[in-house]
């Protein structure tokens, strides 16, 4: 049975990139063994991630093809939803919205150059980019509400 981990967390990012690029290659990319890489995506085991395993993991996944950092993002992800805690529901769903919308935008621009007559392969790559980029905007924003929501800190105001 697969264990339940916190959708926001770097178990949960290091449970991912494990499954994508495989325990043989992480034991490469890290020069750890399979049970250690294996506890540090257990939420109830005391060894946690280092810096530089997660760099080399993130690496190792962007190599795999999938892109993307997703333990450098969760991270990321954290300190942002820290930052509403600390400072503001309204400012820090101000700032991802800004996000949203410049990336929602730039994705949307894309997609409609790519679906003109003669668009070559670069545009396509670009429209992928960028709707990659509005998706991940999109998920800051929806990881930031959830812990708003969750933390039952709606209508604070700005410091």
């Amino acid at each position: 049975m697969t264990k339940l981990r916190t959708p926001l967390s770097i178990e949960n990012a290091l449970y991912k990139v494990l499954g994508r690029i495989g325990i043989e290659a992480a034991c490469d990319s890290t020069g750890r063994k399979a049970a250690y890489l294996r506890n540090l995506s257990d939420p109830d085991k005391r060894e946690q991630l280092t810096v530089a395993d997660a760099i080399k993991l993130d690496l190792a996944h962007r190599q795999s093809g999938a892109g993307g950092a997703p333990i450098y993002e969760t991270i990321g992800l954290l300190l942002q939803a820290t930052d509403a805690e600390l400072f503001s529901d309204s400012r820090a769903i101000g700032r991802v919205a800004m996000e949203v919308i410049k990336e929602g935008g730039e994705a949307h621009v894309a997609l409609v150059n790519a679906s003109f007559p003669g668009a070559s392969p670069q545009d396509f790559t670009e429209t992928l980019r960028e709707l990659e980029e509005n998706a991940a905007a999109l998920s800051k924003a929806i990881a930031l509400i959830r812990c708003i929501s969750a933390a039952g800190i709606v209508g604070q105001q700005s410091p």
